[in-house]
Parts: structure tokens; C-alpha cells; sequence
């Protein structure tokens, strides 16, 4: 049978522009629905083994141990937040992002912690986000600078039709998308995302629309949406300044006061991330006696040189530009030196390419104004260019973030990425006039082969999340230097053991099979390895302690927690540790004090209190285990505890 020919619908042509009829192709592959649908089960598809995928991480303290998503409350007044006994990098984190954290709080209203709400929310944010690159591109086709002059050919909507597709597919299958995605707590990137391109589409919407409450509509909600994403994540802090690039580049024409009249709003919204910042440090300050200079050390705990962390960004960046290239060798959480000298080659030679890419940019950008038949590609690829890298700036710049490098940072970067690699794409010589070469069978053929080669590796990438084991077992072989990774390690490997998941010592103590015990072992090697690398970390060493009791190496357990109770003295949970050693032991009056100390310490926290009524009760003082499981219970409410406390108000007299 023979397939229907599709013709492109143009008023005639004179002269050498004349254009002849399209290849044979069926109308299907030209329906945006089409696209649209076989984007999504892409999407579906590579992430569809993560649904169950465990917390990780910064998942724990962020979200399952965090009170501040489990009650409106402190959304309504996120001030409250700095009374709560967390991590005060979270409480910043908390009052910057409050649209991110109120999206996890629906979460847990809904379902609690059940892990799989949540990435299926991750994964919805990520589809929305690839359909967004589809609309802003498809817009941008038909903005007037795209648009070709009088007997020019055809224009970039038609002649380029499959080029918001073909990105859409890039965007929604690329592994190096997976820690954004796949990974709970970076719900911030895809959901700044969603915010920033939704902001873009609206713009370019409400500039293409002639209807004038249309426009205004469609100007009101890019706006909000701009506002929304700076109350996201701070990286949303340059999408005024991609706006005013957007209407620069594709929105020709003199320089008025409309148009700058336009712009000011978003420019004012640019304001909102430094005054928050302005307002915690000074918060933080006067909650730590001034020990918080400004607010860039709200985010830079290692006190790193902003020069230092600059000149290791040149390297970092062109990383992930290798990463979007060839996708090999993905890791968690990369060991990556930090940079000192300026004239070292790892520092040289990025910042050459970067610089190279920025002028060939800006040259792209300048030469578009040209208004021949590539000026369109050209304006594409330079403002994905410099989309890249504005994009990226808030986190590859001066100022220092304690991580230098992490995969999600690149993901609302690689948008302008698959831009311009698309742009190149179609500006191949074409096989006929009006016809570009990518759209050849060839070249359909091994963009197909791409596609399923990076479908392939992200799936195979999401498996190594699906336990928190074959995550840092991935991060260990690729980061052998870092401590974090064989501690995290350590203790993944710790939580699959049945001592770990009890409050008893007697019960921790008791004999395992020699499976467990390898595992045991191994826990221990990796708890060894991570305070050989960092000999200050004081978890480490508590870590380590821990494991050595459950071991029955309660001498070396002893000098490991001494080690890390005279590290950090302000620590609960190694004092807790060292009760629960003087109860293996059978000093029960040390392992009382030691419990008692803990509790001086951290008050909120409920396993010192666990761990004192269950002393309590071996030692006959019930009523002082029911006062300490009641307030366990208050503080973390556990099914199991309800029994206990039932039998021990009867035992103490029916309260």
C-alpha cells in the first residue's frame, strides 16, 4: 500500500526558493498529539522501575525525620521552623523554598511516608517540565524573529516542525536527568523548572497573542510563575534575565518604553532572594551570637574562597557539558577537587572552552540579525548557548556551595543544551531546498538508536536507586576517597541487619547467621575506611562504635565512641551509644547516667528516652518507663508503643 503523500501548504514561490512538494511521510508523525504522547510514554517508561525506590540521604533528615512537612502549620508560618530540634541548614532551606516544602507536606497529608506518592509527584513534575520544552519551543518557532521576510522560503514552524519533538524526547530521557528526578528531596529542581519554563511559555505566549485579555492573562501568569520559582529554589533567581534575553533575541524592533516597561517586573523579582537571604542572616546571627557573617555563609559551611570555588566551577561545568555528551560514569556524589591554582591546566583549559563557547554564543546571536535563511538556527543555538549558562550561574559562579558539583544542578541548564545541539542539528546542508538533512531517513534512523541508547542507560541508571545499598556500593567504587560515601555506606549496609531495627541492646546482641555477620563485617570496613579518610568525623567514629558493640568488640567499641563524644561533646546520640555499651557491659547505673546525659543534650530526640524506659523497666522502675515511652510516644508516635504503655499503667496502677 501505498503511503499518502503530505504536502506543505505554501503560497507558490518564484525563482530558485521555489520549494517542491515534502517527502513522503505519513500525517501522523506530523500530529503535535502524537509527539506529545510518545514523549510521555518515554517518560513513563525509563522512570517506571523508581515508584518504589527508598529514601536516601538527604531524604531522611529533610523529609522523613522532618516535623516541619507533617503539620500546615509551619508552612503558614515558616518562622516557626527555628524552634524545632533540626539541622539549621534546613531551617534556611525550609524558609526559602516554601512553595517546594508545601508540595511535600501535601504529600505526607496524603499518604504519609509512603515513598511512592512522592516520586510519582517527582516524576508528574519531570513530564510537565518535558511538555513545557515542547510548548517554549514551539512558540519560539513562530516569534517574529524567526519569521522569514518575503519570498525567504519556508517558514521555521513548518521547515523545523519536528525540533520541539526531538528535544522533548532529549529532555525526558537523558540519565543525567535521573538524580533530579529519581532522587526525593531534588523535587526542587524539576518543580523550578516547571515553574521557570511555564514562566517563559507564558511570556512568549503573551507577546504572540493578539487578544488583549489574552495577553494580559498570559503576562499576569508568567509573572506569578516567576515569582513561584524564586520561592522554589534560588537558582530561579536568572529567569528575569532569560526573559529579557527571550525578548531581545526573538522579539525584534526598536528599544521603547513599552517594551522595557515590560520587563521591569520581573527585573523587581529579582529582589525577592537576596532581601530573604538578608533577612535569615540576620536571623541566623542572632540565634548564633553573630557567628553568621552574611548570607552567603548560609550555604558555605566548609568557608571555601569564592575564587577557589570559581576556578574549580570552570572544570565542574564543562563536566556536565561531557556528561550531556556521553552520560558515562554518573555518580551520587562525585569526589572533586576543589581548585587553588589558577594557572593549572584543570583550570585553564576549561575556562578556554567555556569562553569559547560564550563568544561562539554571542556571534551566534549578533549574526541572526543577518536575516538570511540560517538566521533563525543561529538566534536558536546562541540563545541556547547562553541559556546554558545563565541558568547555571547562581550555582557555578562565586558564590560557594559546600558540594562543588551534583548532577541536578545541570538540568534546567540542559534545556538550552539539547537547544542549540538541535540548532546545529538542522543547520546541515540540506538535501533539498526547504528540506533539512536531519529530517532524512539516515538521520531519523540514528537519532532513533540515540534515543534507545539513552532510554537504555537511564533505566539502567534509576536501578542503582532502587536500594540504598546499590547506591553509595555505585558511589564508593567511583569515589574511593570520600568519606561520606563509605560512611553512607556503612550504614546502608547497617540498616539491612535486624540489631539495627531495635531499641533493646539484649536483642541487638543476639546472634546472627553468617550472612548477616559478613554484612556486619563489611558495615565495619566501611565505618573504618570513612574515619581514615576524615579522622574528625565524629558520626564516623560513633558509627563505627555502634557497629563494634553489636559485634561484641566492646573494647575497640568503647575507644571509638570516646573518640567521637570528644569530638562533637554536644552530640545525643554517641552519648546513647555509650549507654547502650555500659548496658551490654552490665554497668546499668553508668548506662543510666549516659542516657540521662543524652537527654540533657537533645530533649526532643526520642530514642534516649526508648532507650531509658527499657532500662527503667529491667530495673523494676516501671513507673519511670511509662513516663519515658509516654514521652517517646508524644514525641514519635510508634504503633508498637501503644501496648507497652497500656500494660505498663496497669502494672503502675491503672492510669
Amino acid at each position: 500500500m501505498k503511503k499518502r503523500r503530505k504536502s506543505v501548504a505554501l503560497e507558490p514561490q518564484a525563482g530558485p526558493q521555489a520549494l517542491p512538494a515534502a517527502e513522503e511521510e505519513l500525517n501522523l508523525w506530523r500530529d503535535p498529539l502524537v509527539h506529545i504522547l510518545l514523549v510521555l510514554a518515554v517518560g513513563f517508561a525509563v522512570y517506571s522501575n523508581i515508584i518504589s525506590a527508598p529514601f536516601v540521604f538527604d531524604d531522611l533528615p529533610c523529609l522523613v525525620n522532618n516535623p516541619a512537612i507533617k503539620d500546615f502549620s509551619f508552612i503558614a508560618d515558616p518562622k516557626q521552623v527555628f524552634a524545632l530540634p533540626i539541622n539549621p541548614d534546613l531551617k534556611n532551606n525550609f524558609v526559602l523554598r516554601p512553595v517546594a516544602y508545601f508540595t511535600f507536606a501535601v504529600n505526607h497529608a496524603l499518604h504519609g511516608l509512603d515513598v511512592r506518592g512522592y516520586h510519582i509527584v517527582n516524576l508528574l513534575l519531570h513530564l510537565a517540565d518535558t511538555l513545557l520544552v515542547y510548548l517554549v519551543l514551539w512558540l519560539t518557532l513562530r516569534t517574529p524573529a524567526l519569521q522569514p521576510g518575503r519570498g525567504e522560503g519556508v517558514p521555521p514552524a513548518e521547515k523545523f516542525f519536528y525540533l520541539p519533538f526531538l528535544a522533548s524526547l532529549l529532555f525526558v530521557c537523558h540519565p543525567l536527568q535521573t538524580q533530579s528526578v529519581t532522587y526525593v528531596v531534588q523535587r526542587f529542581v524539576p518543580l523550578v523548572a516547571f515553574f521557570y519554563l511555564g514562566s517563559v511559555a507564558l511570556y512568549a505566549a503573551a507577546r504572540l497573542t493578539e487578544a488583549k485579555g489574552a495577553r494580559l492573562a498570559c503576562y499576569l501568569g508568567s509573572l506569578l510563575a516567576c515569582v513561584l520559582a524564586m520561592k522554589s529554589k534560588e537558582n530561579a533567581f536568572t529567569l528575569p534575565a532569560v526573559i529579557v534575553l527571550y525578548e531581545f533575541v526573538f522579539f525584534r524592533g526598536a528599544v521603547t518604553l513599552q517594551r522595557l516597561a515590560r520587563l521591569v517586573p520581573f527585573l523587581l523579582t529579582m529582589a525577592i532572594i537576596p532581601l530573604k537571604l538578608a533577612a535569615l542572616s540576620s536571623l541566623s546571627a542572632a540565634k548564633n551570637g553573630g557567628t553568621v557573617a552574611g548570607a552567603v555563609n548560609l550555604v558555605n559551611f566548609n568557608q571555601t574562597s569564592p575564587w577557589e570555588y570559581l576556578m574549580t566551577q570552570f572544570g565542574v561545568i564543562v563536566t556536565y557539558l561531557r556528561l550531556l555528551v556521553l552520560p558515562v560514569n554518573q555518580n551520587f556524589d562525585y569526589q572533586y577537587p576543589l581548585q587553588k591554582v589558577f594557572l593549572a591546566p584543570a583550570v585553564v583549559l576549561p575556562l578556554i572552552l567555556l569562553l569559547s563557547l560564550a563568544a561562539a554564543g554571542t556571534w551566534l546571536l549578533a549574526t541572526s540579525r543577518r536575516g538570511d535563511e540560517r538566521a533563525a538556527l543561529r538566534a536558536l543555538a546562541g540563545f541556547g548557548i547562553w541559556w546554558f549558562f545563565i541558568t547555571l550561574s547562581v550555582e557555578s559562579s562565586v558564590v560557594p556551595i559546600d558540594d562543588v558539583i551534583f548532577e541536578h544542578r545541570a538540568y534546567l541548564p540542559s534545556v538550552g543544551f539539547f537547544i542549540a545541539l538541535l540548532a546545529a542539528a538542522f543547520s546541515l546542508p540540506e538535501r533539498f531546498i526547504g528540506t533539512p538533512r536531519c529530517t532524512s531517513r539516515p538521520a531519523v534512523a540514528a537519532f532513533a538508536l540515540l534515543v534507545l541508547a539513552s532510554s537504555a542507560a537511564c533505566y539502567q541508571r534509576n536501578e542503582v536507586w532502587t536500594t540504598q545499598v546499590a547506591l553509595w556500593r555505585d558511589t564508593v567504587q567511583k569515589s574511593p576517597g570520600k568519606a561520606r560515601a563509605h560512611f553512607s555506606l556503612g550504614l546502608a549496609l547497617a540498616n539491612t541487619l535486624p540489631a539495627w531495627h531495635t531499641d533493646d541492646i539484649n536483642v541487638m546482641l543476639q546472634p546472627m547467621d553468617s550472612a548477616q555477620n559478613q554484612v556486619l563485617a563489611e558495615a565495619v570496613r566501611e565505618f573504618r575506611a570513612s574515619t581514615k579518610l576524615d579522622p574528625k568525623s565524629a558520626p564516623g567514629y560513633g558509627f563505627l562504635g555502634a557497629a563494634l558493640m553489636v559485634q561484641r568488640n566492646f573494647e575497640e567499641a568503647a575507644a571509638a565512641l570516646a573518640t567521637a563524644v570528644a569530638l562533637e561533646p554536644k552530640d545525643a546520640r554517641n552519648r546513647a551509644f555509650l549507654g547502650q555499651l555500659s548496658e551490654a557491659r552490665g554497668d546499668l547505673a553508668a548506662a543510666r547516667l549516659h542516657y540521662q546525659q543524652a537527654l540533657s543534650l537533645s530533649p526532643q530526640e526520642p530514642y534516649p528516652h526508648l532507650f531509658l524506659a527499657l532500662l527503667s523497666m529491667r530495673q523494676g522502675r516501671h513507673a519511670e518507663a511509662l513516663q519515658e515511652y509516654e514521652i517517646a510516644n508524644q514525641l514519635a508516635p510508634r504503633p508498637d508503643l501503644g501496648p507497652k504503655i497500656a500494660q505498663l499503667r496497669f502494672m503502675v496502677g491503672g492510669r
